[in-house]
């Protein structure tokens, strides 16, 4: 019986290639993206799902409620974990997560990797599997190291590493260490990546800090029992803060600060390992707004509708041809239902020619996507049982949606009237320019999307971040412990070249480095019961030079002060931002502890905010310093504009001198805060397409509806050119209704357009202004490609010979 509806179908189908080419060619395009985006929200949602204990793991926070709003700060100091899994009921682990340095050397062997300070609990925690080695107490010890697998091959190669000695670089410090094991590497879904593992207890100044709740410098993970909710252990830790509180409810009051529904000014909170991936402030690895993969769902899911309403409206456009076969079939006692199902067979063919077409698209598609849009994706789910499943079930449900309005619409064709040839199409003509009307404001949203978000994008880029970006190369330092003697080395090869204005260098680097490192530092105490929180920075002369920062009020570093580089002096160099929360009203010359256990620190300056991180969050507190005891990480050069890439030849070529084993990852600062903004850049990418798309089939589903009303006034128009209507009148005549639809689309889109973008921009603290002529560019760009659509077959039909179309009457 299944043969009986398949063999007419595709022999209806074969007849009317361009017809059906012209479906499946829609189809597929708007198939093979929501795959692609398919691809890539399923895979951001993945994070972290693989861990087993993923409902009872948290990171712990400190919230602030604070005048101008909450502030999150995911820092703590050495005896937090201990307090939370100790102290709290419910708390059964905790592990300190602290990055603390770069560099593993064996033999004559050195590579650059990251390392993070963690206790013995991180393994019991965190579903990471040690494949070689102690399965158990990996870190027995703080004498024991545990590398991840792509460490050890690139360390020792083919040589079993377990039971070795290697140096490690543990904050900024050489130590020798034993490999106790080895673990698997962090799946590319994991918002905790590691390099090498170490004893928390091997931080800077551990000994003399271990008990200080106010040097706050590193992250700390905790596991819950399994009948403990998160509101629960969120009550049960609130005795910790109280009892360490760096400041009094007094005097947070006193600045203005709010109280929680408990009563708190400041409470400590705890954030689901499974969010921390969604959460810029307290991510800790490739954050990404949910915002962002729930446009790219609304995207794709636009895209098919869009797709859904051209097949619909083709085949409506097509019905009138069908008509006198249906009545036919139903004259020689074909049922309604046999005729549906007839014609629902050759829509689920097409459909499912479509989906297959797709599948293969994406798989082509596949490389050039994840290198437009940086990421790294692949289809093996997609072949996974339950997945095809949803795919079988999705192109039933779709086919059945799409196709059964156009079958049900002919196959209740009365058969007197059909074979009479006075079938109505009259009742119809509003769903379909209803179906027109959305698939025009779908377009109208996602262009005017595009101009913002590529218009946000460019202000982000071109923002001033109060330094220069465009005269200034950044070279990441291999072995750092030499930065000092490398910066002024390089000083001394550049001295004598024009283009070179001054070299400097700095612990933190400016935006994401060619090579994809990346720095951020964050200290937290208190001064006169006030909580001050800063990153910390230690840079080399002339780092203000090279950036173009010119001191407000004190002075910058020089070499006509040797006390800026003593140990006992411990002066610095602070942003505006810093100073306001000393509440004085100078601070150049405020001296002031960090911790009782280091000299000092001495404000000798104030420079302006600068953005040293991206303009998405608030400018942040910073401190400069000129500290020996921290290596300098990046060398950052600053040169003459013009020719920059012979410039930046020059300068590689230099470096290159004095670590000739190692590449230069040299960029300039331009490239690496643009780096900051890859995500908005890819959003921009993906409207500009998406827009492309719902454009083209949009403009087929027009194309559909003018041919068919087309079909309709051909006696109408034989009629008026025998009567003298010009070309151009009939055109006219014909368009006025469609591009009626076009205005009427861009008015009702405008004001969901505005909405939905101003929310959208409440998340940067550096954003444009939605102008007034943003929507009228999108209305017009809307209507001129549909005008070129119209005009292609209203053209064509007042040129029509006025003899053949009215040679029946």
């Amino acid at each position: 019986m299944i043969r009986n509806y398949l063999l007419p179908a595709w022999r209806n189908l074969s007849r009317n290639k361009a017809n059906a080419f012209m479906h499946v060619m829609g189809l597929t395009v708007a198939f093979t993206c929501c795959i692609l985006l398919f691809l890539m929200v399923r895979h951001e949602f993945s994070y972290d799902q693989f861990q087993q204990n993923k409902d009872h793991l948290y990171k712990a926070y400190l919230v602030s409620y604070m005048p101008e709003g909450n502030d999150r700060s995911p820092t703590f100091g050495y005896p937090a974990a201990p307090a939370f899994k100790g102290e709290v009921p419910g708390i059964v682990k905790a592990t300190p997560f602290m990055w603390a340095g770069a560099g593993i050397r064996y033999k004559d062997k050195e590579v650059g990797r990251n390392i993070v300070l963690v206790t013995n609990d991180f393994f019991s925690m965190f579903s990471f599997k040690v494949i070689a080695g102690n399965p158990t107490t990996p870190l027995a010890s703080t004498g024991d190291v545990v590398l991840n697998e792509k460490t050890a091959t690139a360390v020792f190669g083919t040589e079993d590493p377990i039971g070795k000695t290697v140096k490690v670089k543990v904050a900024n410090e050489w130590r020798d260490l034993i490999v106790t094991a080895v673990l698997e590497n962090a799946p590319d879904n994991s918002s905790m990546n590691y390099n090498i593992l170490a004893r928390i207890e091997l931080g800077p100044n551990y000994t003399s800090t271990k008990d200080s709740w106010s040097n706050q410098h590193h992250h700390v993970f905790i596991q819950t029992a399994p009948n403990i909710t998160q509101a629960q252990a969120e009550k049960n830790i609130r005795t910790v803060l109280k009892e360490r509180a760096l400041a009094t409810d007094a005097d947070l009051k006193n600045r203005g600060y709010r109280k929680d529904n408990n009563g708190d000014y400041a409470a400590l909170k705890l954030a689901p390992l499974s969010t921390l991936h969604f959460d810029d402030e307290l991510g800790t690895n490739n954050t990404i707004n949910k915002t962002y993969l729930y446009t790219m769902m609304l995207i794709a899911i636009v895209v098919v509708v869009i797709a859904c309403f051209n097949f619909i409206n083709l085949n409506v456009a097509r019905s009138l041809t069908r008509a006198k076969e249906v009545g036919v079939r139903k004259t020689v006692g074909a049922e309604k239902s046999q005729i549906f199902l007839q014609l629902w067979t050759e829509s689920f063919l097409l459909f499912a020619f479509a989906v297959i077409l797709a599948i293969g698209a994406s798989m082509l598609l596949l490389k050039p996507f994840n290198a437009l849009f940086t990421e790294e994706l692949n289809l093996h789910h997609l072949f996974r049982p339950l997945t095809v499943l949803y795919i079988v079930l999705g192109m039933l449900v779709v086919s059945f949606l799409a196709g059964g309005y156009p079958a049900w619409l002919v196959a209740r064709f009365n058969p007197a009237q059909v074979l009479k040839g006075k079938v109505s199409m009259n009742r119809s003509s509003a769903l379909r320019n209803g179906l027109i009307l959305f698939q025009f404001v779908m377009a109208s949203l996602l262009i005017c999307g595009t101009i913002v978000i590529y218009s946000q994008f460019q202000h982000m880029r071109t923002a001033n971040m109060g330094f220069e970006q465009e005269s200034v190369i950044s070279i990441p330092v291999k072995k750092t412990e030499n930065g000092r003697q490398y910066v002024n080395q390089l000083r001394m090869l550049l001295a004598s070249q024009p283009q070179v204005t001054s070299v400097s260098g700095s612990s933190m680097n400016v935006g994401i480095g060619e090579d994809h490192s990346q720095s951020s530092t964050g200290i937290g105490f208190s001064y006169k019961d006030k909580m001050i929180s800063t990153s910390a920075l230690v840079v080399d002369y002339d780092y203000f030079k090279t950036l173009g920062i010119k001191p407000i009020s004190g002075r910058d570093f020089s070499r006509d002060f040797p006390s800026d580089t003593s140990a006992a002096e411990n002066t610095v160099v602070v942003t505006e931002s810093m100073a306001r929360q000393f509440g004085e009203k100078e601070v150049a010359g405020l001296s002031f502890y960090s911790d009782s256990a280091k000299p000092k620190w001495h404000i000798i300056g104030v420079i302006p905010d600068i953005y040293m991180y991206s303009v998405h969050s608030k400018v942040k507190p910073l401190t400069f310093s000129m500290n020996k005891r921290t290596h300098i990480d990046y060398i950052l050069v600053k040169v003459k504009t013009g020719n920059p890439l012979a410039t930046m030849n020059l300068v590689k070529d230099a470096y290159k001198q004095i670590e000739p084993d190692n590449t230069v990852n040299a960029s300039f600062l331009t490239e690496n805060t643009l780096r900051w903004y890859e995500k908005e850049q890819r959003l921009s990418r993906t409207f500009c397409i998406a827009a492309g798309i719902a454009i083209f089939l949009s403009c087929l589903g027009l194309f559909a509806i003018v041919s068919l009303v087309m079909e309709k006034r051909r006696k109408e128009i034989g009629v008026r050119k025998v009567l003298g209507a010009t070309v151009s009148g009939i055109t006219g005549l014909l368009s006025v209704d469609f591009v009626k639809l076009v205005l009427i689309a861009f008015v009702i889109a405008t004001p969901i357009a505005w909405y939905f973008l101003r929310q959208w921009l409440q998340g940067f603290a550096y954003r444009i202004t939605i102008y007034w002529w943003i929507f009228p560019l999108a209305g017009l760009v809307t209507l001129l490609i549909a005008l070129v659509t119209i005009s292609v077959q209203t053209i064509r039909a007042a040129l029509t010979n006025p003899v053949n179309s009215l040679r029946s009457e």
